[in-house]
């Protein structure tokens, strides 16, 4: 019985010793290179090798996929665009349609905001923010004219801006800076201190803001210096005109007119970079006339900007319009006005939006920066004085906020922009 039980427990250690000659067995039969790496750097040299190999080639594939993806051969059931190459593409729905000339349109939509709202931003980052925010909306629903206007008459005044509140000239150096072309603003503006958040601040992407390659029979310059090193010489016969930077590869000549260096002028274009391939540019450079800022809007519909105008007064923002007529609609909106609906509004030429500050038009009316008698009802001052979020479950509504409330209410009852 012990004879038995020996061998029964010997059993396990013959096959360990048959698995043991059966593993030797391999390792002979193993490719001589394999065992050469393994004798020279040890098994862990051979290891390292094929990751590296097997990395190398991984990234390849990688590399090769995303090349596919991009080229838009993608295995997915789309048939796959070519990416984006970046800003300068104008494909969006959105773009094709700001830049797509329509019938020309007359009629104008302005804004008046109040000078203290800046002062009530508690540091300079939030007073350069909320004036990008409210760009930015002027821009979304193609305001031509923003009216800021003196509602405090202990506000701080300007060191450097004569006759104007300290709030008053940030406002209107912000707003300036933001809606003038990316390519023209080293040659207009000059530094200043309060321009030095405008980094923080979104672009607006204005159809005037066009890209160097884009075409358009508009575009906005500034007039060069002639005394600059890099001025071309006047064409040959032509010694009245200018040389205009357009923000294209080469300068823009305007014949006929000799402008002041560093004006701001809207320059109609001819020829080829104008979006007119039939026409030869001829001399071989660009020509221009320099028109009217309003001729791209009266000619083809397009919105070109927003003008900014100071009113030192309530008042001044009626009687100074810039618009022959004046306003013929001028709504005021309180949280005190009527809640009609906005599909009322009377057809106009010139409207006219005003919005209070932190106490509403009513203080706005009564300070003495005014130009009214402190008796005055504000709602009289209006053709409508509205509340355009009469649901509001907020204490207060930000002038900024109220900004975009009415424009986003009004814009489906206003004529197409």
């Amino acid at each position: 019985m012990a004879t038995k039980n020996t061998e029964a427990e010997g059993e396990p250690g013959v096959e360990k010793r048959k698995k043991k000659k059966a593993q030797q067995a391999e390792d002979e039969e193993a490719p001589k290179s394999k065992k050469r790496a393994r004798v020279e750097g040890g098994s862990e040299a051979v290891d390292h090798v094929s990751a590296a190999d097997n990395t190398e080639e991984t990234g390849k594939a990688k590399k090769e996929k995303a090349s596919d993806s991009v080229k838009g051969q993608g295995r997915g059931r789309g048939k796959g665009k070519p990416v984006s190459a970046g800003r300068g593409d104008s494909s969006r729905p959105s773009a094709l349609k700001m830049l797509r000339p329509k019938a020309g349109r007359s009629h104008t939509l302005s804004v008046a905001l109040p000078a203290s709202i800046i002062d009530n931003c508690q540091s300079f980052e939030l007073k350069a923010v909320m004036v990008g925010q409210i760009a930015r909306a002027l821009t979304i629903y193609a305001v031509d004219e923003v009216v800021l206007y003196e509602d405090q008459v202990d506000a701080p005044k300007s060191k450097d801006s004569e006759g104007v509140s300290k709030g008053m000239a940030f406002f209107v150096r912000n707003l300036q800076y933001l809606e003038t072309p990316q390519y023209l603003r080293r040659q207009l503006l000059p530094e200043h201190p309060d321009l030095k958040k405008v980094g923080l601040l979104a672009p607006l992407d204005a159809p005037h803001h066009l890209r160097k390659q884009e075409k358009l029979a508009y575009r906005e310059g500034a007039v060069m210096n002639k005394d600059a090193s890099n001025y071309p010489a006047a064409p040959d016969d032509e010694s009245v005109g200018c040389w205009v930077n357009c923000g294209i590869d080469a300068p823009v000549w305007v014949s006929g007119e000799d402008i002041p260096p560093a004006t701001r002028v809207t320059v109609r274009l001819q020829g080829k970079i104008a979006g007119k391939p039939d026409e030869d540019d001829g001399d071989g450079f660009y020509r221009g006339v320099a028109v009217d800022p309003r001729e791209p809007t009266l000619k083809l519909g397009l919105y070109w900007g927003y003008q900014t105008r100071i009113a030192t007064t309530l008042r001044a923002a009626f009687e100074e319009c810039a618009y022959e007529g004046g306003y013929d609609l001028t709504i005021g909106t309180s949280e005190r006005g009527e809640t009609l609906g906005m599909s009322k509004i009377a057809k106009f030429k010139h409207l006219l939006i005003v919005f209070g500050g932190v106490g509403g038009l009513e203080d706005a009316v009564v300070d003495g920066t005014s130009g009214y008698e402190t008796a005055t009802a504000p709602s009289e001052l209006f053709n409508r004085y509205m509340n355009v979020c009469p649901n509001q479950t907020s204490r207060t509504i930000r002038t900024e906020e109220a900004l975009m409330i009415t424009l986003a209410a009004l814009s489906p009852h206003l004529p197409e922009r």
